[in-house]
């Protein structure tokens, strides 16, 4: 498989990207979105997987990985400013109605996204339209000079996996843990924990995947049926659950989403 590396810059920001081989002429081109504190390498199984099918893009946010903060090395901390730079990457990357998938944080932004820009359709892994779901004294102490991120995070992101996870997936997903960055993801829980789109939901009117690993302790089955209960208007809704997988499914199991995922493609 091959994975292409670039930079570009989106809203002043220097913004580094990857893109599999995948058919520029295709039906349709893919933006992914990275979980909360991490970067884009989640998303290398579905490269892998959907490259004879699909061009696909995934990419840092500022403050992520590799790619630059915002000026006065700030970070995104609001819903609203992280769905507008993922459109004005959509708009460097010059994609015409992208398909945009994302897990967890970027499994809710994507419903902003589809009430505001116009969208081909979208994915949401582990999503919601409304996460209060993290204390306000944990964000405080997110970034704290007595406190590490890194390590104070690893018993809760790891019972966010799911039971069957793979171990090398599992690996992957720790090892993003100690690479997190406090500040970064002071400013990710804090979009996601005031991430309320409730009340704009019948705004979406684009198809509409959803898939969610069950596994999961943080975005509950209660919580995914009531955000697709307010899809309204959607074009279509589909609805796939992955069962003892968990929060990071798309690095936990990339076979099955990329299944659902060119299923639901191919049917739109």
């Amino acid at each position: 498989m091959a994975i292409t590396g670039f930079y570009k810059t989106v809203k002043g920001i220097k913004t580094y990207f990857e893109m599999n081989d995948g058919p520029a002429d295709g039906k349709h081109t893919i933006i992914c979105l990275h979980t909360a504190g991490r970067e884009n390498r989640q998303y290398h199984g579905m490269f892998e997987l959907l490259e004879d099918k699909y061009k696909m893009y995934s990419f840092d946010m500022p403050a992520h990985g590799k790619s630059w903060p915002l000026p006065g090395n700030k970070v995104v901390d609001n819903y609203r400013d992280y769905g507008d730079f993922v459109w004005a990457v959509a708009e460097a990357l010059e994609i015409e109605k992208p398909i945009i998938i994302g897990c967890s944080m970027g499994g809710n932004i994507v419903y902003y996204i589809a009430q505001n820009y116009p969208v081909g359709a979208i994915l949401s892994m582990q999503g919601a339209d409304y996460t209060p779901t993290i204390d306000a004294s944990i964000l405080e102490l997110l970034n704290h000079p007595y406190v590490s991120a890194q390590h104070s995070h690893v018993e809760f992101s790891e019972c966010l996996i799911g039971r069957a996870c793979p171990q090398e997936a599992r690996d992957f997903i720790m090892w993003g843990v100690a690479q997190e960055i406090s500040v970064t993801k002071q400013g990710d829980l804090s979009q996601y924990n005031g991430f309320d789109v409730r009340g704009t939901m019948d705004k979406i009117t684009c198809p509409v995947l959803v898939v969610h690993g069950v596994d999961d302790a943080i975005v509950t089955e209660k919580m995914v049926e009531e955000t697709m209960s307010r899809l309204v208007n959607a074009e279509r809704v589909v609805y796939k659950p992955v069962a003892d997988y968990g929060h990071f499914l798309a690095v936990e199991n990339p076979q099955v989403v990329a299944e659902h995922l060119d299923e639901f493609l191919t049917s739109i």
